[in-house]
């Protein structure tokens, strides 16, 4: 039984080595308060996260982590990047009208867990993430992606807010004036 289960795995593990370069699209749909993808990669990838933001603009913040397991010998990614993009007029991802948003953030098993924060109008977005899984098992490496959301307070808010401290800042003169 295990001689079975070795070879199973072993034609596992060559079948994944043997892809090659791949690319996977993950359709989160409209953004949720939290989304999170992980994925499991062999070699050289491309990887894409598609999402909607509707209807309202909200501040965006991503992580992207690489979960390097057995210390970065059994699962590792090098080189790994992500970006956040603007899908353009054809609503597809990699068209030549797409334009990218903030840089390109790099995450492997020594840059820890930085956060990105982006303000997106409603529309079309993906996240593109790439690198090369070079692990021990089959050249493989596994990463997390995490993205959340957060309305952009409204005007009614900053003015109540302002005017919470404009009142607290005229009983603190008034106080020490009594003082």
């Amino acid at each position: 039984m295990n001689m079975k289960l070795n070879s199973i795995l072993a034609a596992a593990a060559l079948a994944f080595g043997a892809a090659g370069a791949h690319a996977d699209t993950i359709t989160w749909d409209t953004h949720g308060q939290v989304e999170f993808g992980v994925n499991v990669v062999f070699g050289s990838f491309t990887d894409y996260f598609t999402f909607e933001i509707s209807p309202d603009s909200y501040w965006v913040s991503s992580t992207a982590v690489a979960n390097n397991l057995g210390g970065g010998t059994v699962l590792n990614i090098s080189g790994g990047q992500y970006s956040l993009w603007s899908m353009g007029a054809d609503g597809g991802v990699g068209g030549g009208d797409d334009s990218q948003l903030g840089g390109n953030w790099s995450f492997d098993g020594s840059t820890g867990n930085a956060t990105n924060t982006v303000l997106l109008a409603p529309g079309k977005y993906f996240y593109m993430v790439t690198g090369t899984g070079n692990g021990s098992f089959s050249n493989g490496g596994m990463y997390s992606l995490t993205s959340t959301i957060m309305p952009v307070p409204e005007a009614e808010t900053w003015a109540m807010m302002l005017a919470g401290l404009g009142v607290l800042g005229f009983l603190g003169a008034r106080r020490r004036r009594a003082d």
